[in-house]
């Protein structure tokens, strides 16, 4: 089962650890600080659970960015026609 799954979501790898880390991500994202992602991840170091949720900050900046990036260039066609 998981031997196929990387090939479909379009990722190298898929194991349980890869399931572990999006776990952590997802929740952070949902805005969980990571002391209340320790205990249902089953972490006892919140050094492991900070390292697997590290980019998702760096993700949302860079999803941001992408937006205002496109506004900014929608924006710009926009007044051109004007």
């Amino acid at each position: 089962m998981l031997s196929d799954l990387p090939q479909t979501i379009g990722t190298q790898k898929c194991n349980p650890h890869t399931f572990r880390r999006a776990f952590a991500s997802n929740l952070r994202r949902a805005g969980l600080d990571v002391e209340h992602i320790m205990r249902p991840g089953g972490w006892e170091s919140l050094d492991v659970v900070v390292r697997y949720t590290r980019l998702v900050k760096f993700e949302d900046n860079l999803r941001l960015y992408r937006g205002l990036e496109a506004s900014s260039k929608a924006w710009s066609f926009a007044s051109l026609g004007t």
